[in-house]
């Protein structure tokens, strides 16, 4: 039991100093999390608008009264200014997304960096404008109406929404089931990258092998399959560490909300690690060639990823279906049910049967054991 924690510490230290590695398990997941989530996400805030509107005229108040208004705290956070130039000062200073102000009966538009933002704030400026027109030509067409009227008639006749804010790549099909963007590739790449980290395990082997490492093992005075253990015990406890460091990064820089239910994620990610290793031995049994380990290790990977939803959010229900085949969907399902402030015992089902795939997985790869370290 020494040797093996000695190897697996070992092998722990080894992956940590190969930069490929620590890139392609550490930096690309948590890259692909920020774009992705932050790409996809249709959870927007307010835009910061400075304002100023004056103390006289009519169009001043009726912008005051607009931008105190209660539908418009969803889109715009007003921040009303005493003079044009501190409005000017705010978009410089990049304190405020946008300006406006109201001098002399006259509005002033004031863009800021984004462009996206902009849009928004435009709409919303459109509407209030469109809404004045209306007001002044009822005014002149019906005068016998009361201002009180008027101001009842353009809301009912303008009740929809301000402003629809969408996203053009993904259309009306991205339903994320209640959570945000980055919450559902955190959790889809997560368990995406802990299967690539089994991989890592498979090759180890196989170059042990092809540089005649392995044959020397077998003529040591140890234990081989002890040696060989501890190698896969450490994949096994990188893939741990990996996957405490994405949680602990997309939590404190990200923001992304886990849940609470910290043990249960831990017990997840255990499983797939464990998974992942059995299978990445089992592959070694069958495939002597690295290059086809890798080839056929990733393409599994991408494909399991890409039905269980981890790539497109909605795939329609014939390929959900399918996805219920993969390691990723039982993971997803788990890692998601606790994110929404579910406990283990909630997602017990989703569990039982990770784990069931990862004791099949573990059972056969012991059973292949001695032919994968076979020379």
């Amino acid at each position: 039991m020494r040797l093996a924690l000695l190897m697996a510490w070992n092998e722990v230290v080894q992956l940590s100093r190969i930069r490929t590695v620590i890139l392609m398990l550490l930096g690309l997941p948590l890259l692909l999390i920020f774009l992705l989530g932050n790409a996809l996400d249709s959870d927007y805030k307010p835009v910061q608008v400075s304002v100023y509107t004056g103390n006289e005229g009519q169009l001043s108040e009726a912008a005051k009264q607009y931008f105190a208004s209660p539908e418009l705290a969803s889109y715009v956070d007003p921040l009303i200014r005493n003079s044009e130039d501190q409005v000017l000062e705010d978009i410089k200073s990049g304190k405020s997304d946008y300006g406006l102000t109201v001098v002399d009966g006259t509005l002033h538009y004031y863009p800021g960096k984004f462009a996206e933002r902009n849009l928004i704030t435009e709409s919303v400026f459109n509407r209030f404008v469109a809404d004045i027109d209306v007001r002044q030509s009822v005014a002149i067409v019906l005068p016998q109406l009361s201002q009180d009227q008027i101001a009842n008639s353009a809301q009912s006749a303008t009740s929809s929404k301000l402003v629809q804010i969408g996203n053009l790549v993904t259309g009306d099909n991205a339903d994320f089931s209640n959570f945000s963007a980055l919450q559902y590739y955190s959790v889809a790449y997560l368990v995406m990258f802990l299967l690539y980290s089994g991989m890592s395990g498979a090759i180890s082997i196989t170059e042990e092998r092809e540089k005649g490492t392995l044959l020397r093992l077998y003529a040591m005075p140890v234990s081989l399959n002890a040696m060989l253990a501890g190698k896969l015990l450490g994949v096994l406890f990188f893939a741990i560490i990996q996957s405490a460091i994405i949680v602990a990064f997309t939590k404190w820089i990200y923001g992304v909300d886990w849940g609470n239910s910290y043990g249960g994620i831990a017990l997840v990610c255990v499983l797939v690690s464990m998974a992942t290793v059995s299978f990445a031995l089992l592959l070694t049994s069958i495939i002597r060639s690295r290059r086809a380990i890798e080839s056929i290790f990733s393409l599994l990977i991408m494909v399991m990823t890409f039905l269980s939803g981890g790539m497109i959010a909605d795939l329609g229900p014939s390929l959900n279906e399918i996805g219920k085949f993969t390691i990723n969907h039982w993971a997803n399902e788990a890692l998601r049910r606790m994110m929404a402030g579910g406990s283990l015992l909630e997602s017990w089902q989703f569990v039982v049967i990770l784990g069931s795939i990862t004791f099949v997985l573990l059972s056969l790869s012991l059973v292949r054991f001695k032919k994968a370290v076979a020379l």
